[in-house]
């Protein structure tokens, strides 16, 4: 950075920057190409008020930048508590980010930085970053933030003994909301865990035992107590639920019982989890296995094993002592035994349709899904035109048995429309 520049900007010179500027009216420019610190981490540094109004008009880019040491112009002026500073930077949006929200040096906010330091002017920044941050409705985003070490605010205020910013943060005239005050940072310790060690290890400060009372009204926990909160909370999840069996047995029409179409789609999302969960070679692996149970289950529709009664053949077919059943050209020789041929289908059905979803499963995000789908659509509604020809027109089972396929067909379209 130009030496005069830099006297200029540190000793709040407005009108010698003005004169620095006339002389070379590219020199912000050059300042941002070559130098590491610019002029607002100067003015930040130095509490310069006028000379900062001055460089965000002319270079607001400039409240974004980290310097070598890995700070914003306002994580500077955070951490020396220079409020006014603080609240024209705040009015800047740099970039994607607001300022508020820009991580310098370890993963610390400008937030971080104003809490670390006791001295100064801090707590009156503190108050500051937090109503602009209610403002800009932007304390979800910031609050809990953790640094490198995965503390947050609240570790911060407490490991500093900072009552007053606790209760900016928890207290009852708290400014922030949604504070987690069990948030277990990357040692395994909460808020309330570092206010123990700090009492453990003889600090007896008045100022400590008003965080106390803070952290129980806010309802902090220490590490331990969360576990144990945790499993009793189980238990008591646990017998809840027991109780709403008891009542759903009881009172069966009490409570609404998931629909079968809603089950059905909750399978549907399992397997395709575990589907894409799978390695590439599983994939291919269950694919060849599916392509080889459709065949199969497809060809034994059209020749049973049994065969099918040529047109030659005249005679009918009879089935057990109980049973009488007409067996036309065509037809299944097995249809004799009705019972049997029955549970071929039914089986033959099911194997046919899994292999059929399993592909529809695999294929998904293929190129022209759409047709693809249609095409497994019309394959399964010519299974089961193909059951209801090779099977007697007058056995009422096979009936029931193909209504039971046509089912199989309206949940593939039903999907297909989807």
């Amino acid at each position: 950075m130009d030496a005069r520049l830099f006297q200029a900007v540190f000793h709040d010179d407005v009108a010698a920057f003005h004169t620095l500027l006339a002389e070379d009216p590219l020199l912000l420019h050059r300042v941002a190409l070559n130098s590491i610190d610019n002029p607002l981490h100067i003015s930040s540094l130095a509490g310069n008020t006028a000379i900062t109004k001055d460089i965000v008009l002319r270079k607001p880019e400039f409240a974004g930048e980290l310097n070598q040491q890995g700070f914003s112009p306002v994580h500077i002026a955070s951490a020396n508590g220079h409020v006014e500073i603080v609240r024209e930077l705040l009015n800047i949006n740099a970039g994607v980010d607001h300022v508020c929200l820009l991580k310098g040096k370890d993963g610390k906010l400008p937030l971080h930085c104003a809490v670390i330091k006791v001295k100064n002017n801090q707590l009156e920044v503190v108050r500051v970053l937090l109503e602009e941050m209610k403002r800009l409705d932007m304390m979800m985003e910031v609050i809990n933030c953790t640094d490198k070490k995965g503390n947050t605010v609240l570790h911060l205020a407490t490991l500093g003994k900072q009552h007053e910013t606790i209760g900016m943060l928890i207290g009852e005239d708290a400014i922030a909301t949604g504070v987690d005050v069990n948030f277990v940072n990357s040692s395994g310790f909460t808020p309330k865990d570092v206010l123990e060690l700090m009492l453990q290890s003889g600090d007896e400060s008045s100022n400590l035992y008003d965080v106390v009372e803070m952290f129980h009204h806010a309802g902090a926990l220490k590490s331990g107590e969360m576990i144990t909160t945790n499993h009793e909370t189980l238990i008591a999840c646990h017998r809840n639920d027991q109780a709403k069996v008891q009542h759903l047995d009881a009172n069966p029409s009490s409570e609404t019982v998931p629909s079968s179409s809603s089950r059905l789609s909750n399978i549907w999302k399992e397997l395709t989890k575990e589907i894409e969960e799978s390695s590439m070679e599983s994939q291919n692996a269950l694919m060849v296995v599916a392509v080889l149970i459709a065949t199969l289950t497809y060809q034994a529709m059209l020749t049973p094993p049994s065969g099918t009664l040529s047109p030659e053949s005249r005679k009918p077919a009879f089935g057990s002592h109980f049973t009488r059943i007409y067996v036309a050209p065509g037809e299944a020789v097995m249809a004799n035994d009705p019972e049997v041929f029955a549970l071929f289908t039914v089986f033959n059905g099911i194997g046919f349709i899994a292999s059929i979803d399993m592909i529809s499963l695999l294929t998904q995000g293929f190129p022209l899904r759409a047709g693809l789908r249609f095409a497994i659509l019309s394959m399964t509604a010519t299974f089961v035109i193909g059951v209801f020809y090779v099977a007697p027109t007058n056995d009422g089972t096979v009936y029931a048995v193909v209504g039971v396929m046509g089912v199989g067909v309206l949940v593939e379209f039903a999907r297909f429309m989807l």
